[in-house]
């Protein structure tokens, strides 16, 4: 499935790289009216305001952030690592909620990051990503972050 955002619409590619969820689940959210959005051309569509809905949602609220909670809360119990690993959270206050996920979902989807998990969660008040996988991988996909857009403390 395509995970290249067309015009101000979100794929259903997005939501499961950002939500943990399975594409399936996705897809149930969508039969259920929890979800909706427009199909075009055989694919899904959703605008922002469609996805913060969605990610506001009681029956799916919870579940993302148990996901997320699970993503740190596996980092921290397996301890029989092969490899240098990490666990990042970054809390990105004062910015562009959509610039930050499609970023990581576009960096995590076309680059060399296969090995990193990735959680967005943009309803809070600050955006956070929650990035785990090997060391180098995800300080590398932090670093072009930084690169892309300096932490600015003095921004309003």
């Amino acid at each position: 499935m395509s995970t290249q955002y067309v015009g101000n619409y979100y794929l259903i590619s997005h939501l499961v790289l950002s939500t943990g969820s399975t594409d399936r689940t996705i897809r149930n959210y969508i039969a259920s009216g929890i979800l909706q959005g427009e199909k075009i051309n055989g694919l899904w569509h959703f605008t922002p305001e469609q996805v913060e809905r969605f990610l506001r949602h009681p029956a799916v609220r919870p579940s993302i952030l148990a996901k997320n909670n699970g993503l740190v809360y596996d980092f921290l119990l397996y301890t029989r690592k092969r490899q240098p690993e990490c666990c990042i959270i970054l809390d990105l206050p004062k910015v562009d909620r959509k610039e930050v996920a499609e970023f990581f979902c576009d960096r995590i989807s076309h680059g060399d990051f296969g090995s990193i998990q990735f959680s967005y969660d943009g309803v809070a008040d600050n955006p956070r990503v929650i990035l785990k996988g090997d060391a180098e991988g995800v300080l590398r996909l932090l670093n072009e972050y930084h690169e892309k857009w300096p932490f600015d403390p003095e921004k309003d």
